[in-house]
């Protein structure tokens, strides 16, 4: 007589029969973790939730992957970008790219700078899991900066599949716990371990029983209501779509064999002000710059964990334009940015990690005048970002829109010349700018309120209250000019332009404001 085992107790989940799938079935392709009313979902639906295991929405990851499996030539490619790097089975590394947005620029340059190192298949995402399950589906680059699920919609639901059989220790966590356990049992008629074809087998149930029900794609099983999809599936069936929506399991293990320049200090007594805090930041960034030196790297990015008395971490992380490894540089970027971020309580423990790059070889000229190193340009703009605001500081960009004054604040390119040079060789001789034949309007922002005293549809006079400003009897009037729209984001402006001319030469741009009736000057031509 056989002794039943653990495994013969355990009641196994019911077969789902095609009656009982669950009418959120047909409404898959509605939205994506969208759960039906009534039903509690027991992962974050807030954008602002963060479960253990996920990642920050400001975090980015790049996932290499070879299908060939020549792992090796993917690591070789990932140190040259980052110090974070993970590998994974099937020929996949995955590293934190996050912080190199001033170096390489934005995701899809990343992704293509990784391209260029020779990756076959890249793919930048907010998690892991969504860099992996791209980069395994699709070859070329992808780029997906926005929300997981939605990147992971058309991702065929095998990808998912083959990464937890593969990855994921929901399904070799059964084999070793059932396998370690007494002495085997088997059938009568096949002689395969019943308990190791029960723990191998529960893994793809999952997918089978989805299977059954004809989901295709990831985004289908994402979008299934997790309340009802735990009443059949348990707890390894939220584990899967927890997986299918993006959410990491864990944070990002770095791989050991790769070089970090870390260093932590823990402090005998908590500090609060950023005076003290500077002599820490100087005693580990000397040993980290001395570090970088004898490898011949530099910095491309500060990671600052501050550990506080409330038991919270307060991180922070700096994009360096180029790769840098003076301490005193690096000590006053991290003081300037505390003051513009600065903890909420004291201060127990100080961590910094530098991710390296190769060191810089500039070959300055003989001929040309020199130029601020990006230390200095960097150091600069910290300094005013602090002063005036991160928003505030940078390099105006005109933004392709109709709005009046339609502008936005980029940062400032740098590079080991200084600032990056206008390009103008590749323009036509027509299309050069001519700065002695440009009219230039120099805005006021905010516009300035005045007076305007209107004779027959056109201004007649302009009153200001300020002084020193332009006003007076209008000479020569052109206008109106009526300019409207925004009505479809919220920022609607309509109003009527006029470029009048005093008494006294000057001339300005006027305009009066068609919804409230008042005029503005909004500049004076040059």
């Amino acid at each position: 007589m056989p002794i039943p085992s653990y495994d013969d107790l355990t009641p196994s989940i019911p077969d789902v029969k095609p009656d009982e799938v669950f009418s959120g079935l047909g409404a898959r392709g509605s939205g994506l973790g969208s759960p039906s009313p009534g039903s509690k979902d027991p992962g974050p639906t807030n954008k602002n939730d963060v479960a253990p295991g996920s990642s920050d929405p400001g975090d980015l990851y790049a996932a290499l992957h070879d299908a060939d499996g020549a792992t090796e030539r993917l690591m070789a490619i990932a140190r040259e970008f980052s110090p974070r790097i993970e590998r994974h089975p099937g020929g996949t590394i995955v590293l934190d790219v996050s912080g190199l947005q001033r170096l390489f620029g934005g995701p899809q340059s990343i992704a293509e700078h990784l391209a260029r190192a020779g990756a076959e298949q890249v793919a930048v995402a907010v998690s892991q899991t969504a860099a992996i399950l791209l980069a395994r589906a699709r070859c070329g680059v992808t780029v997906a900066a926005g929300d997981p699920a939605v990147a992971l919609r058309t991702v065929p639901l095998a990808t998912l599949e083959q990464f937890v059989d593969e990855d994921s220790p929901l399904s070799a966590g059964s084999v070793s716990r059932s396998s370690d356990r007494g002495p085997r049992t088997t059938d009568h008629d096949q002689r395969t371990p019943r308990r190791a074809r029960r723990g191998s087998a529960r893994a793809p149930r999952t997918f089978d029983v989805l299977q059954r029900w004809g989901l295709t794609t990831i985004g289908e099983f994402a979008a299934l209501p997790a309340a009802e999809l735990s009443a059949r599936l348990g707890a390894t069936g939220i584990a899967h779509q927890r997986l299918a929506r993006g959410i990491d399991r864990r944070p990002l293990v770095p791989d050991p064999g790769v070089r970090r320049f870390v260093e932590s200090f823990e402090l005998e007594w908590p500090i609060e002000l950023l005076e003290p805090l500077s002599f820490v930041f100087a005693r580990l960034l000397e040993p980290l710059a001395a570090a970088l030196e004898l490898a011949d790297r530099g910095g491309v990015a500060l990671r600052l964990h501050l550990r506080l008395t409330d038991r919270t971490i307060h991180a922070r992380t700096i994009g360096l334009p180029a790769p840098m490894r003076d301490p005193r540089v690096l000590r006053t970027l991290l003081l300037l940015d505390l003051e513009s971020h600065p903890p909420p309580a004291a201060v127990d423990i100080v961590t910094i990690e530098i991710d390296p790059a190769p060191g810089r070889i500039v070959q300055y000229s003989l001929l040309e005048r020199p130029v601020p190193s990006p230390e200095t340009l960097a150091t600069l703009m910290a300094r005013l970002g602090a002063l005036v605001g991160e928003t505030c500081c940078g390099s105006p960009q005109i933004l392709d829109t109709h709005r009046p004054d339609g502008w936005a604040m980029t940062p400032v390119s740098f590079t080991d010349r200084g600032l990056a040079p206008q390009r103008t060789e590749g323009l036509a001789k027509s299309e050069q700018p001519s700065h002695a034949s440009r009219i230039v309007l120099r805005r006021f922002r905010p516009p300035v309120a005045v007076r305007v005293a209107v004779e027959k549809g056109r201004p007649a006079r302009v009153a200001i209250d300020r002084r020193g400003m332009p006003g007076g009897v209008v000479r020569q009037a052109a206008g109106p000019w009526r300019s409207s729209g925004g009505w479809w984001d919220g920022q609607r402006w309509n109003r009527d332009e006029w470029d009048v001319a005093f008494d006294d030469g000057a001339v300005c741009r006027v305009f009066q404001d068609r919804d409230s009736g008042q005029w503005f000057i909004e500049g004076i031509v040059d």
